[in-house]
């Protein structure tokens, strides 16, 4: 292949990333899912075609790295967040009672003219 250099060449990437886990504890849990993304690009052939599809290549791994690593694994830490609690339940029990005390004294209180 004669390489065209300083003339643009059309580069053409499809990148696709799988992600799969498997738990096997109390419950079995199998959750998949893939990631694809193209990007098509003109780039002058000046540093030949291999360090400009590896250029390609990075950007594209660095960016879909980062988009699973805010929107899917982001996306999971917050559910799995919301359903289970940080605080033990009777931490919880005793909020809860100094909440209704404090409620309480409060609505005794006199308001203020």
């Amino acid at each position: 292949m004669t390489e065209r250099l300083g003339r643009p060449s059309h580069y053409k990437l499809t990148s696709t990333v799988l992600t799969w886990l498997v738990s096997e504890g109390d419950e079995v849990v199998n959750l998949g899912g893939s990631v694809t993304r193209q990007k098509e690009d003109d780039i002058a052939s000046d540093n030949g075609h291999t360090e400009n599809i590896g250029r390609m290549v990075e950007a594209m791994e660095n960016n879909i790295r980062s988009q699973i690593d805010s929107v899917y694994f982001g996306k999971t830490r917050d559910v799995v967040n919301s359903m289970r609690s940080l605080t033990s339940l009777s931490a919880k029990r005793q909020m809860i009672g100094l909440n209704a005390q404090l409620a309480s004294v409060l609505s005794q209180r006199k308001p203020i003219d």
